[in-house]
């Protein structure tokens, strides 16, 4: 499992992207595009809030990863859960809260704006940028791979988006908003990959659990038949151990298959994020260049993302009982 440390600040920066880029879109309502820079700021706010459910998931995945780990080291001790991985758990769950905590802020920022109708920027709206502000302030310069003055030059740009809404100085926010909002996008693929380790992780201790309880006669699997009995209201029992071999071995397959499910699923998430804040990078782009913006919808990748973070709390669900029942965590 990697650490998220040296792409955190990238994450955040690219938040503090989205937040520039809208504060332009808004600041500049004055011109011809007023209607686009509305438009775009309810698609950003949208974005911004599956961005927050999406590391809010990735956090629920961490809580059970912990738990998952425990667990394993209670069922076989010669991979005990200790404290370098504890450790490495804890801080990964704590770099994806920040980054939980400035989608927030992006959200918020981005649902004031959508509700002007002109260039002026409400007291609420200054109060938001300030507080994104903070929290790229926040960052742990340290722990970043990039260099320092990548990490100033973040900072710097959204303390020129705070001037610009309190000054309203249009040109000043539409250019740093469009300077941030290219380099939005590639942050986040800098960092997907370690995102996509989290599921990966999760997956893989989950199928190893599974297997391992099978393997030690310790899962009930009569309700694997559930779906051929349960018609007829009959429960299966099973006493005969040739045919509880043979379902074990049907057993162990599906566990494969679900656990490929779950990182895939996990994957595709993170693609189809990327994808729309990729999306929202090139309108927010044309609005900061007083070009039209023809597609007036929220980006489309965004329901993929919304499916992965409903079923979330399921999958954590079936991990949490994982010890008691394979075939639940099979179908």
């Amino acid at each position: 499992m990697h650490e998220l440390r040296p792409n955190g600040q990238r994450r955040r920066a690219n938040l503090a992207t989205y937040a520039v880029a809208f504060a332009v879109l808004t600041v500049a309502g004055g011109c011809k595009t007023s209607a686009d820079a509305a438009a775009a700021a309810t698609q950003l706010t949208l974005t911004a809030s599956s961005l927050t459910g999406y590391y809010t998931a990735l956090d629920t995945l961490l809580t059970e990863t912990d738990q998952l780990y425990q667990i394993q080291g209670a069922i076989n001790t010669v991979t005990p859960y200790d404290a370098q991985t504890k450790a490495l758990v804890a801080d990964t769950k704590a770099e994806i809260e920040t980054r939980e905590k400035l989608a927030a802020a992006l959200t918020q920022l981005a649902q004031e704006y959508a509700k002007l109708s002109g260039s002026t920027a409400s007291a609420d709206a200054e109060t938001d940028a300030g507080n994104l502000e903070s929290a790229l302030a926040g960052l742990k310069q340290t722990k970043v791979s990039m260099s320092a003055s990548s990490v100033n030059l973040m900072k710097d740009a959204v303390g020129e988006i705070v001037t610009a809404i309190k000054e309203r100085k249009e040109r000043e926010a539409s250019a740093a908003i469009d300077k941030f909002t290219a380099a939005l996008d590639s942050w986040f693929k800098n960092e997907e990959p370690y995102y996509n380790t989290i599921g990966a992780n999760y997956a893989g201790l989950t199928r190893s659990l599974a297997h391992t309880l099978v393997n030690k006669g310790q899962v009930d699997s009569s309700s694997f038949f559930n779906v051929a009995l349960s018609p007829y209201g009959l429960t299966a029992q099973l006493t005969d151990p040739t045919l509880k071999a043979g379902i074990d071995t049907v057993i162990a397959g599906q566990i494969d298959q679900k656990a490929a499910a779950l990182q895939t699923a996990q994957a595709g998430a993170s693609t189809s994020m990327e994808k729309a804040l990729a999306e929202m990078a090139s309108r927010i782009h044309l609005v900061a260049t007083d070009k039209p913006m023809a597609i007036r919808a929220a980006p489309v990748t965004l329901a993929e993302v919304q499916n992965w973070i409903s079923l979330v709390p399921q999958i954590a669900g079936t991990a949490s009982t994982a010890t008691g029942s394979a075939s639940s965590s099979s179908k």
